[in-house]
């Protein structure tokens, strides 16, 4: 028992029940729990900077036993990463982990910046290296400058994981050179969290330049890379390095401006996320890079780029009907199909349809840019033909073979005129329908009606 006492007084630092004593290593300030760390014990640290900035509120330091965060330091002087330093303050239980609150920080040299720690992406996603100085190494997927914070952001995406990395200058003279590199960074993991002290995600704070390093640098023209045929894409291969950019070429077939646009080749349709606004248009001939990722059914590029190249006709619709659309053959084609009104809604810049075919019901969705448009002039009940982006939802049971179907799907919209009104609701069928439902009406109320008079004749039955 008494052996048990004082290991668990080393892991913390003091007991409940013991008085106040300082705490001297960054390792036994997180190591409280937050109530433990809310009786704000007296801290005493000697450390380095590794990251300081308060238009990030970032500021950490880190002993030989790791890293902390200082909290609401913002009315004592700014620190500068690599300067040695020593902190007073008192435990906080902090926002995610346990914090100091310093009340002094005290320069007393220049240091020398910690090992960073090597850290795979499981460690470095699971909020265990929290304010430690960190090394990672991955492939440059985007990169964006925020003049607000004077920051360049850098994106990766391993693992399914995405997280973005800040630094004040780049390795390179154009931004647009890193993307597709693969970079090794060295910096602060910075865990990001809710009011339930739940972590939802991490980013690393770069402090120095030499925080990144090139190592492997991107194709010098990325759009000399060879065309892939959509079709290939993700398919497999024994070796090769997955996480690169490729590039394929196609037909626009869709496009929302800052969001999304769709190509197809004669193999296969393709949905490319990217934040580009130049402007495209269906028969637009373009071609695009971005890095292949898993969608609902076929794969799509994320953090595409593109570029036009000619023009032309946009491609003829596939005629379809909905066993076809859910066999998955046409996903991401443009295609068409009738289909009967059954309502339209509108919710803020969203707009779409819900329709029916051969008795399956589906939406058909206009992009947010075409909100100057609306779809106010179709009926309920009205037939029309379809034309759009085909997007199957494959649902949740799969299996190989032909008999499989996806469990739904839905439309993409480039306009209004999109939809085609055949035939619109006759004034007879609305005034039959109208009819119908008074005649129920009627129906109901001598059912009423019928109901109360025979009770009155049982009860004159039980009186006799």
């Amino acid at each position: 028992m008494v052996g048990w006492f004082c290991l668990a007084a080393a892991h913390s630092g003091f007991t409940a029940d013991s008085p106040a004593q300082v705490l001297t290593t960054a390792a036994a300030v997180r190591n409280l729990t937050a109530a433990e760390a809310e009786r704000h014990y007296p801290v005493k640290l000697h450390g380095v900077v590794t990251f300081y900035d308060d238009a990030l509120y970032s500021r950490f330091i880190q002993d030989e036993t790791g890293g902390i965060y200082l909290f609401e330091a913002t009315n004592l002087p700014p620190l500068l990463p690599g300067q040695e330093v020593e902190v007073e303050g008192v435990s906080g239980p902090g926002e995610y982990a346990p914090v100091v609150l310093p009340t002094s920080e005290k320069v007393v040299g220049e240091g020398k910046m910690p090992v960073a720690q090597p850290v795979s992406l499981e460690r470095l996603v699971s909020g265990r290296v929290d304010s430690q100085l960190v090394e990672f190494s991955g492939i440059v997927r985007a990169v964006h400058y925020e003049k607000d914070i004077n920051y360049y952001v850098l994106d990766f995406v391993t693992g399914g994981e995405r997280f973005s990395v800040y630094a004040r200058q780049l390795p390179v003279a154009k931004p647009e050179e890193l993307v597709d590199s693969l970079l090794k960074v060295r910096g602060v993991c910075a865990t990001m969290f809710n009011h339930q002290r739940q972590l939802f995600g991490v980013r690393l704070l770069v402090p120095q330049p030499e925080g990144l390093v090139i190592a492997k640098p991107a194709p010098p023209s990325p759009y000399d890379l060879p065309v892939k045929k959509i079709n290939s894409l993700l398919q497999f291969i024994p070796e090769g390095a997955l996480s690169s950019r490729v590039k394929v070429a196609g037909t626009v077939i869709y496009c929302d401006p800052g969001s999304a646009i769709c190509i197809q080749d004669e193999s296969s349709g393709l949905y490319c996320q990217t934040l580009q606004r130049d402007g495209v248009q269906p028969g637009d001939q373009v071609e695009v890079l971005g890095f292949p990722a898993k969608g609902e059914y076929t794969p799509i590029l994320e953090d595409a780029i593109y570029r036009k190249v000619g023009t032309g006709a946009e491609p003829k619709a596939d005629s379809v009907d909905v066993n076809e659309l859910l066999t998955g053959a046409h996903d991401c084609r443009l295609v068409q199909l009738p289909a009967r009104v059954l309502d339209r809604v509108a919710r803020g810049r969203n707009q779409f349809l819900l329709l029916q075919s051969s008795d399956f019901t589906f939406q058909a969705y206009l992009p947010p840019s075409a909100n100057h448009d609306n779809l106010a002039d179709l009926k309920n009940g009205s037939e029309v033909m379809v034309t759009g982006i085909g997007m199957i939802e494959r649902g949740n049971h799969w299996q190989a073979g032909e008999k499989w179907r996806a469990a739904s799907f839905h439309i993409l919209l480039h306009s209004p005129k999109d939809v085609a009104v055949l035939q619109a609701p006759s004034s007879w069928a609305l005034t039959d329908e109208l009819g119908m439902v008074c005649g129920f009406g009627v129906v109901a109320l001598a059912a009423l009606v019928w109901v109360a008079v025979l009770k009155r004749k049982i009860r004159r039955q039980k009186i006799a």
